[in-house]
């Protein structure tokens, strides 16, 4: 069989596939955010300041960018779904390293004898919460992206795993009462950095067919 006959007979079984829609997918993760944050403040309650009306203006700096950070790293995770190469990624990139500032910060304020750290326990519940409440938007993006065509799937994850970590910061931080600069910057930026190294080390051997 010549090759022109063999690519005929491929080309005859073959059936169109329509693209995976990118509005589609942010739409589903911006739903499993909005689900997973409702979900945190209905069973573990929201912040006495917030629910009184009157937010910390700290509160509002740290979760405003945990939220842009979410928005941003969504956005470029599901554009990663594509079978494209190259876009733009500096948004998402600039908002997780103005997060990587709070500890600096933070370290800082310590060191100036200005921050308090706060305790383990705390630190720990906070952590896990976060975590866990990544864990629904860090699952939509994975399916999204193991249904479309990522040709960098290592940056698609970590991307994905930045998302997630930042919806499930956003969360706690509307739930959490410990106002200290020190704990959001270390605790709550520590479930970004945690999500987004998990969603860079395996989301790219699950969404690999």
């Amino acid at each position: 069989m010549n090759s022109q006959a063999l690519i005929d007979q491929l080309s005859e079984d073959m059936t169109s596939v329509r693209p995976l829609s990118v509005r589609t997918s942010r739409l589903l993760a911006l739903g499993g955010a909005a689900l997973t944050t409702a979900a945190v403040l209905l069973f573990l309650g929201i912040r006495a300041d917030i629910a009184a009306g009157a937010p910390s203006p700290v509160i509002l700096l740290v979760a405003g960018l945990f939220a842009l950070t979410a928005i941003s790293a969504g956005i470029t995770a599901t554009r990663l779904a594509q079978p494209a190469v190259g876009g733009r990624q500096g948004g998402a990139l600039w908002m997780a390293a103005a997060i990587g500032l709070l500890p600096a910060i933070s370290l800082v304020e310590y060191l100036l004898g200005v921050g308090e750290p706060t305790s383990s326990e705390v630190a720990l519940r906070c952590l896990y919460w976060g975590i866990a409440a990544s864990l629904v938007t860090l699952g939509v993006l994975t399916w999204r992206l193991r249904q479309g065509a990522p040709v960098l799937p290592e940056r698609a994850g970590l991307f994905a795993g930045l998302a997630a970590g930042a919806v499930g910061a956003f969360a706690i931080t509307l739930e959490c009462n410990n106002s200290q600069f020190v704990h959001l910057a270390l605790s709550h930026a520590a479930i970004v950095a945690t999500m987004a190294l998990a969603g860079r080390a395996l989301i790219p051997r699950i969404i690999r067919w």
